[in-house]
């Protein structure tokens, strides 16, 4: 028997309970701890049915013991199998309820099921809101409720389609909205079950943020229309963002007031940025995969499987040489024409303004705030914000980086107190480096022989094992060779080469480094 805490009364036939005149269908894959009370809440209605893809426990066995009719499809997706619902059940009557295991009926919205149908609706479908409870809390805050999922419809009227690691209902039909909610346990079955579950979720999410990327955005919705279409276009926007998993989190926990819902507040949020992650590094395998084009979504109006996008052995992640840039000679100014252009447009698109804007607003302050020694936390939070963060690696509160997604950082590098990480472009820092404190890395500039002062976003990098001085500057397209010393104050324009100690600005070589083995 389930061990999820009562937390609704049971509304039965010939009690006085409203009865209303809805078939229920239930979603099943091994659900045996779900099943018994699940369709305990559903004892008003007269016909309820369970579809199960294929349970290995004893979830069909305990839907016969409670009455319900019991059928068996292979699942695909949750859009064909609702539709194979429809299409194949003998259902009673005309209009359906789905449900999951994990979720549960409510008399306040079993009341308003029955004046509902007792109505006679017009309506295709209705979008319902859940309360999304865990550790025996509803988590109205970071829950986002009111949510809505279409799981009232006339089966004459309404059929699905997949949708990233869901369904939605189809366009053009009449959709209400009802107000009272369902229940949904959110870790009925365990933490292990959630991962395992969601690990699917996002690599369907993922394959549908590529058919999305080239849709265009439709503005107007954000703010107006259904909330499941405001919801929908929102969605849409995030995904176009970098720093989605810390982003997630913020939301979750300070705009939304996750922080006042104490640990499951903070657990539903830690779980929102894991399963954000999980989506972006996913995503970011499709973009860089060779195997994958954007020409293969496009005539689909829904994603390919997931078993079928991603190789365990796919090493699309690898960390990739730096590629200088090539100078080209500048343009010659115009004869009769003195002084400096204006400088260009801004070359920033709008969603690297939105993000940096994120980073500077919220990402860079709380990492300022974090305690001398907190290094591991100040990695998860350059992480987050697209970073790439080896191991060991200490870097201090008080640096200062421009643009996170642009640094690659190998195991073992330290960053010294104050020192300034000016990634307009890349920066790559090499296996146990050291940036010592003000030293500044500066990864780009400005074109001063084009009138029109562009900005050009060339590369650092920094070879393993070297170490950059107090206050010591390299400035853009130049590489630092291994075991490398740059001096205190010493500012590097051109490539510093191999095993050299160099000073003096510009630096120059004044002998090789020899490291001593005191062993």
């Amino acid at each position: 028997m389930s061990s999820i805490p009562r937390t609704h009364e049971q509304c039965r036939p010939g009690d006085g309970s409203p009865t209303p005149s809805i078939s229920v269908v239930i979603l099943t894959l091994n659900e045996e701890i779900n099943i018994a009370e699940c369709l305990e809440s559903c004892a008003w209605s007269d016909d309820v049915h369970v579809l199960d893809s294929g349970s290995t426990d004893r979830t069909q066995e305990i839907a016969k013991e409670h009455g319900a009719s019991v059928h068996t499809n292979p699942f695909e997706s949750f859009g064909k199998q609702r539709n194979w619902a429809i299409d194949n059940i003998p259902l009673k009557h005309d209009w359906v309820f789905h449900l999951d295991a994990d979720e549960r009926f409510t008399p306040a919205l079993i009341r308003e099921l029955d004046a509902l149908i007792k109505a006679g609706p017009d309506e295709a479908g209705f979008f319902v809101p859940h309360k999304l409870m865990l550790m025996d809390r509803w988590l109205r805050r970071s829950g986002g409720y009111p949510t809505y999922q279409m799981r009232l419809f006339h089966k004459a009227r309404m059929r699905f389609i997949d949708h990233g690691h869901g369904q939605r209902e189809e366009v053009g039909k009449k959709i209400g909205t009802l107000k009272q909610p369902y229940l949904h346990f959110l870790f009925s079955k365990g933490l292990f079950d959630w991962i395992e579950k969601h690990n699917r979720y996002s690599s369907l999410e993922a394959l549908q943020a590529v058919h999305d990327a080239g849709q265009p955005l439709k503005f107007s919705q954000l703010f107006k229309g259904p909330p499941v279409e405001r919801r929908r276009e929102w969605k849409q926007l995030v995904n176009r963002l970098p720093a989605r998993p810390l982003l997630r989190w913020f939301v979750s926990m300070f705009v939304q007031g996750g922080i006042l819902e104490g640990k499951a507040g903070r657990t539903y949020a830690s779980l929102l940025a894991h399963y954000e992650r999980m989506t972006v590094l996913k995503l970011r395998m499709l973009k860089e995969s060779k195997r994958l084009h954007a020409d293969n979504f496009e005539a689909d109006t829904a994603p390919p499987s997931a078993s079928s996008a991603f190789d365990p052995g796919d090493q699309t992640l690898m960390r990739k040489p730096i590629t200088k840039r090539k100078r080209t000679a500048p343009p010659t100014a115009p004869k009769g024409e003195e002084g400096q252009l204006l400088p260009e447009a801004s070359p920033w698109t709008f969603k690297e303004k939105v993000i940096r804007a994120i980073w500077m607003l919220v990402g860079q302050p709380i990492f300022s705030l974090t305690f001398h020694n907190w290094y591991g936390i100040r990695n998860q939070i350059l992480r987050l914000f697209g970073a790439k963060i080896g191991k060991d690696v200490h870097i201090r509160p008080s640096v200062k980086v421009e643009i996170p997604w642009n640094l690659d950082i190998h195991d073992g590098v330290t960053v010294g107190d104050k020192a300034i990480l000016y990634s307009l472009g890349t920066i790559t820092i090499g296996e146990r480096c050291i940036i010592s404190q003000y030293a500044h890395l500066c990864a780009g500039t400005h074109d001063h022989t084009d009138r029109s002062f562009p900005l050009i976003r060339d590369p650092v990098e920094i070879g393993a094992d070297a170490w950059i001085g107090a206050d010591a500057y390299v400035g853009p397209n130049v590489t630092v060779g291994r075991l490398s010393v740059l001096g205190a104050r010493s500012s590097a324009y051109k490539d510093l080469e191999p095993e050299q100690v160099y000073v003096g600005n510009p630096a120059r070589a004044i002998k090789a480094r020899e490291l001593v083995d005191l062993a």
